[in-house]
C-alpha cells in the first residue's frame, strides 16, 4: 500500500487531477474547504487543488508516474466507491495486471499503476474514458461521479524513459539512433523491452561505434535492439506466443513466449511495449563495429594487433577475420585474410577484439572486419572458400562485414 495523505495541504500539495463538474453549491464550498472529491496524481506538478481551477487538469497521463492516488476526501465520511459501474474493486491478478487498489474504511482509494488497471486502459493502446463514482449518505455533495480520461501521450521511445527499469535501454536506444526510429508514428511496433535486469546478464554492453558517414543504426549495439523490435501489428499479451515474427533486424525473426515478459501492453502512441527481466533476445546472425583509424607504420607489422570495435556472435560463436577490401573484391576471402582474431564462444558480446595480423600493411588501406561462423565447432579457423566449413555470417543475405580505413603513417 502507497503513503496515504490525510490532510488536505498534503493533497492539495500532489494533486494532478481533480474532480469536474462536482456541484458543492448546496454546501457552499470553497478550495480551502475539506468536502470535495479529488483525484491526485503521485509526483506531478501538472494541476493544483489549492486554485479551485476544477476543470483544467482532470487527464490521467498514462503512465506518467508508475503509480497515482484517486481519493474522496471529506471528513469522517463512511464512502462507498463504484468503478466503471461494478461495486467490487478490482485486485491484483496476475503478472500482466499489477495495479492494485485498496480502500482504508472507505475514505481514501489507492491505485498503483499497472498495465491491466481499468482506468488506465482498457483496450490498450488507444485512449479510454473511465469512471469511479464515490458515495457518502452522509454528505450534501450532488455530483459524486469521477470520469477519468486515460490517454496514452507518447511514442515508445518516451515511455520506457519514464521508467526506472529501462534506464539502460533508454540510454543504449538514444545512443544508437533506434530511439528516434521508435518514435516515428505510423504502423505500430511492438517493443520487447530488456529491462535492467536483463541487461546484468550480458557481460558487455554491446559497443556504438560507427564512422561519421556511417547510419547511427548500423552498429553492434543497434542491431541488437532491432532484434527487439517488430513493425507491424502491435502485438498484445493475447497474441503470445510469437512465433518466427520478422524484426527490425530484416530476415531475422524472433520467437517470444508469455512467461517470458514480466510486464505486458505498457500503451504507446506508436505501439506497445512488453517488458523482459531475463536476459535480452540474442540475434541468430552476428554484427560486428570496425571503425577508420590512423597507425603508425611500426605498429602494423606481421604479428602485430589490430582491435576491432566490438562484435556479437550468436550461440555457434566464432571468429573475426579481417580482409583486405581491394583483395576481397579481386581474388576473394581467403586469399584477402591479413588476420584472424581467437575464437570467441558464444553467445557474446566482445568488445576490442584482438586480431593478429598475418602480414605487414602500408600505405592507406581499407580493411573489412568478417564475423566468420564456427560451423565444424572445433574452435580452430578452417574456412577454406565457400561451401567449407566456418563459412561468413549473413544477414538479409549479405556477408556482415564492417569496413574501417587504416591510415599508415611513417615514423621516419
Amino acid at each position: 500500500m502507497r503513503h496515504r495523505y490525510h490532510t488536505l495541504l498534503l493533497l492539495c500539495a500532489a494533486a494532478a487531477l481533480v474532480l469536474t463538474g462536482c456541484d458543492q453549491s448546496s454546501q457552499k464550498a470553497s478550495p480551502e474547504n475539506a468536502n470535495r472529491y479529488i483525484i491526485t496524481q503521485n509526483n506531478s506538478a501538472s494541476g493544483d487543488a489549492s486554485t479551485g481551477s476544477f476543470s483544467d487538469a482532470n487527464t490521467v497521463n498514462v503512465p506518467d508516474t508508475v503509480d497515482y492516488y484517486m481519493q474522496g476526501y471529506t471528513v469522517n465520511k463512511d464512502y462507498t466507491w463504484t468503478v466503471n459501474g461494478s461495486s467490487d474493486l478490482p485486485v491484483a491478478a496476475s503478472s500482466d495486471q499489477t495495479y492494485e487498489w485498496q480502500s482504508r474504511g472507505g475514505e481514501f482509494i489507492t491505485v498503483v499503476y499497472g498495465p491491466g488497471d481499468p482506468i488506465a486502459t482498457t483496450s490498450g493502446m488507444s485512449a479510454s474514458t473511465n469512471s469511479i463514482k464515490v458515495n457518502a449518505s452522509n454528505d450534501n455533495i450532488n455530483a459524486e461521479t469521477i470520469d477519468v480520461s486515460a490517454a496514452v501521450t507518447d511514442s515508445i521511445s518516451g515511455q520506457i524513459g519514464r521508467f526506472g527499469a529501462f534506464s539502460t535501454l533508454t540510454s543504449l536506444a538514444a545512443s544508437s539512433g533506434i530511439a528516434e526510429v521508435l518514435s516515428q508514428e505510423g504502423p505500430s511496433f511492438t517493443l520487447f523491452a530488456p529491462s535492467e535486469a536483463a541487461f546484468a546478464a550480458l557481460e558487455n554492453v554491446p559497443t556504438q561505434a560507427t564512422d561519421d558517414d556511417e547510419d547511427a543504426t548500423s552498429s553492434v549495439r543497434a542491431d541488437i535492439l532491432k532484434y527487439h523490435a517488430i513493425q507491424g501489428d502491435s502485438l498484445t499479451a493475447s497474441d503470445l506466443p510469437a512465433n518466427d515474427v520478422e524484426t527490425l533486424l530484416g530476415s531475422e525473426t524472433v520467437s517470444v513466449t508469455a512467461d517470458m515478459v514480466s510486464q505486458a501492453n505498457i500503451p504507446a502512441t506508436n505501439g506497445v511495449i512488453h517488458k523482459l527481466d531475463g536476459a535480452p533476445l540474442l540475434p541468430p546472425t552476428a554484427s560486428v563495429d570496425f571503425t577508420n583509424r590512423t597507425l603508425a607504420d611500426t605498429s602494423v607489422t606481421q604479428g602485430d594487433t589490430l582491435t576491432v570495435d566490438g562484435v556479437y556472435v550468436p550461440e555457434s560463436g566464432g571468429f573475426v577475420v579481417l580482409h583486405d577490401q581491394q583483395e576481397l573484391q579481386n581474388a576473394g576471402a581467403v586469399a584477402s585474410t591479413v588476420g584472424v582474431s581467437e575464437y570467441i564462444e558464444g553467445p557474446a558480446v566482445a568488445n576490442g577484439v584482438k586480431v593478429a595480423l598475418d602480414e605487414d600493411l602500408s600505405g592507406d588501406v581499407t580493411l573489412g572486419a568478417m564475423p566468420h561462423d564456427d560451423t565444424n565447432d572445433n574452435q580452430t579457423y578452417d574456412f577454406t572458400g565457400p561451401g567449407g566449413p566456418d563459412t561468413p555470417y549473413t544477414l538479409n543475405g549479405n556477408v556482415v562485414i564492417d569496413f574501417g580505413d587504416i591510415t599508415v603513417e611513417s615514423t621516419d
